[in-house]
């Protein structure tokens, strides 16, 4: 459980923001049809105790807030949300999908991330996360032009961007494909732990995630 709320708040945080996209913006909907969006999508099972959920709740609804503020004064242009883009590095297929896409005035396609953790990766490490990297590739050879990673860092109120140059999505789409035909090879590969199981969509059925949960829970006999 020590996992489950943050995912929950970024999994409502998401929705909702996602939602209000689909209608125009945040900028297009109330403050308190966010609120009602966000009670309405976020897992309180997911918290340990009535504690952690009011604390959860309070923060996600802080974040939403001033997002929705900002929202008004930004002058970027919404594409859309929820955006898969898919690319053939050489033999293989890849997808990423950005949670909003956006236009800057001076016409520059943005693929933006929502991001809810105390510390997000800032413009330097931005440039050196695989996977923020790999949407930018994808998109990029999907819709023909190179797109501007951007990070929308909730809890900081703040947005970091990286423009990846050519070869820094060169050795990304290398390491991709490495990647993925050493999975391709040995699709026993052990899994290995780390702060991103707790994005991960099917950690219920990794045996080392819920030997971990176990551990945490203090689950004898598991």
């Amino acid at each position: 459980r020590a996992l489950g709320a943050i995912h929950a708040l970024h999994g409502a945080i998401r929705a909702t923001l996602v939602a209000a996209d689909r209608k125009g913006g945040p900028g297009r909907v109330s403050l308190e049809w966010l609120r009602d969006e966000f009670l309405r999508r976020f897992d309180r099972a997911a918290c340990s105790d009535s504690v952690e959920e009011e604390q959860t709740v309070r923060l996600g609804l802080k974040m939403l807030a001033e997002f929705h503020a900002a929202a008004r004064t930004r002058e970027d242009q919404l594409v859309g949300a929820d955006l898969r883009y898919e690319a053939a590095f050489e033999d293989l297929r890849f997808a990423a999908v950005a949670d909003r896409a956006e236009r800057t005035p001076e016409g520059r396609l943005v693929v933006a991330r929502y991001d809810v953790t105390r510390n997000p990766p800032g413009p330097r490490r931005l440039l050196n996360d695989f996977s923020m990297g790999l949407l930018v590739a994808v998109a990029a050879m999907d819709i023909g032009e190179k797109p501007l990673g951007r990070l929308y860092a909730l809890r900081l109120n703040k947005i970091y961007e990286s423009d990846f140059d050519d070869s820094r999505l060169e050795g990304i789409r290398r390491r991709a494909m490495a990647l993925a035909r050493a999975i391709r090879a040995d699709p026993a590969y052990p899994p290995n732990l780390g702060d991103h199981c707790r994005w991960c969509r099917v950690r219920n059925s990794c045996s080392a995630w819920q030997e971990r949960r176990a551990s945490m829970l203090g689950i004898e006999g598991w």
